[in-house]
């Protein structure tokens, strides 16, 4: 990185800073940036919680702006959070840290770039980059999602990105001809390109796709791994009434991974239910 540049990214995190913490100065309740809810303290400093701990009481207490890395780390059962903006944070805690650089801080371990994006993106100089262009980067096993259709990238953006899923703001395209055509989000952390969560699911689905063009489809035109999911999701359902144990977050591969099931709900309940 030459001179000029690294401190064009100085100056800009400098200045995120500064303006995050004006922006929450701003708001007497605070503000909520993806899960936390930031408010400014007396006479300095703020306080930052899960939004939904707003009023409760014993919760708790740090004063080291580090310890956001250990709170963002797994959710409240215990396990890997390896996409920081999934709407499943850990509750239980509060946060104090005494100036805006702490909070800048503790901000970057719980959405990481989450506070220079969004600094950048209300200047307009956030750089976007598209699906398409994001691809061509991709070598090795994940080369392969270059070729990737137009409605797989749509589909796989609306399971793997929508707000039940993750709460950042999309702002990339297929490519700047082709738009996703899908719910955006209306959060505060903007997302300006895919993501190496996506890019892994991006080639389960690619995975997919060539697996509808080479084997013989069954009954209403089903796929070997659509059967080997819905049997999953049978036997899962049957097993209990203590609810489905859905596979981790990034586990592609598995039936029961929240995405592949959110994917499955738009490519094959149109299989199943023509004329719904």
């Amino acid at each position: 990185m030459s001179g000029g540049a690294s401190n064009g990214l100085s100056n800009s995190v400098a200045a995120s800073r500064e303006a995050f913490a004006a922006w929450v100065d701003e708001a007497p309740d605070g503000r909520t940036f993806g899960q936390v809810l930031v408010r400014s303290a007396s006479p300095a400093g703020y306080y930052l919680c899960h939004e939904d701990d707003a009023r409760a009481k014993s919760l708790e207490l740090h004063d080291d702006p580090q310890v956001a890395r250990e709170i963002a780390k797994l959710t409240g059962t215990g396990e890997y959070r390896p996409l920081k903006s999934s709407p499943n944070l850990r509750r239980g805690w509060e946060l104090r840290v005494k100036d805006a650089r702490g909070l800048a801080t503790a901000m970057n371990y719980l959405y990481p770039a989450g506070v220079v994006h969004w600094y950048l993106h209300r200047e307009g100089k956030l750089e976007i980059t598209d699906y398409r262009e994001n691809a061509a980067r991709q070598s090795g096993i994940y080369k392969r999602v270059q070729r990737l259709s137009d409605e797989g990238v749509r589909n796989a953006a609306r399971a793997c990105c929508e707000e039940a899923v993750c709460l950042k703001k999309i702002l990339w395209n297929v490519d700047a001809e082709t738009p996703l055509e899908m719910d955006r989000g209306n959060g505060e952390i903007p997302c300006p390109e895919p993501c190496s969560v996506f890019v892994s699911f991006a080639r389960r689905v690619r995975l997919f796709e060539r697996e509808e063009k080479r084997e013989s489809q069954g009954v209403a035109g089903i796929s070997p791994s659509e059967r080997e999911d819905l049997a999953a999701l049978v036997e899962a359902a049957a097993d209990g009434t203590e609810g489905i144990k859905f596979a981790r977050e990034a586990e592609f591969e598995e039936p029961l991974n929240e995405r592949r099931l959110r994917y499955r709900k738009l490519t094959l309940l149109p299989k199943l239910l023509p004329d719904e």
